[in-house]
């Protein structure tokens, strides 16, 4: 796995009884525990979003992040607010069109199956978005196992029970 320890436990985890291998994921380093920020409404999700990755942005101007969303309409929406926001290097991946480039891509996890990117973000793993589901699982898990060195989950109400237990959660 080219993840760190943490990101291929959790995603181990996310899959369930779906793992078609009992043996645990080689990695090779260690890195960030994944955390669940929760958030009680889409706009402070956004805001507190864009102050983060403004800092990373500063602080890593050659790092590739990717926003993941279940959804077009929320990944259109954490775009719109994210550049209001004025997140520097941002685009919208519409249609696997990435640029592979330093800065922050907002797009759906459906997209970016088999891509890497150092930190991803899996914006709204609420309940009603994933639920306990296979086709949930599944997709949460190829969302979390694109990330390189650190996971984040951000969710606007009650998480999804993939999650919950798994993770450290921040109120927001």
């Amino acid at each position: 796995y080219r993840c760190s320890h943490e990101i291929a436990d959790f995603a181990v985890g996310v899959l369930g009884d779906l793992r078609e291998d009992d043996t645990p994921p080689i990695t090779t380093r260690s890195g960030p525990a994944v955390e669940l920020f929760r958030f009680t409404e889409h706009g402070a999700c956004v805001a507190f979003l864009a102050d983060a990755l403004k800092e990373l942005c500063a602080a890593e101007r050659l790092a590739s992040v990717c926003v993941l969303t279940p959804t077009r309409e929320l990944s259109a929406l954490y775009h719109r607010g994210l550049q209001n926001g004025e997140v520097p290097r941002l685009r919208r991946v519409e249609n696997q069109d990435f640029t592979f480039a330093p800065g922050v891509e907002v797009t759906e996890i459906e997209q970016v199956k088999g891509l890497e990117f150092d930190y991803v973000i899996l914006v709204e793993v609420s309940a009603a978005n994933f639920p306990d589901t296979p086709a949930a699982r599944r997709l949460l898990h190829v969302g979390a196992t694109r990330a390189v060195h650190q996971l984040w989950l951000t969710s606007v109400g009650t998480p999804s029970p993939l999650v919950r237990e798994q993770v450290r959660q921040e109120a927001g």
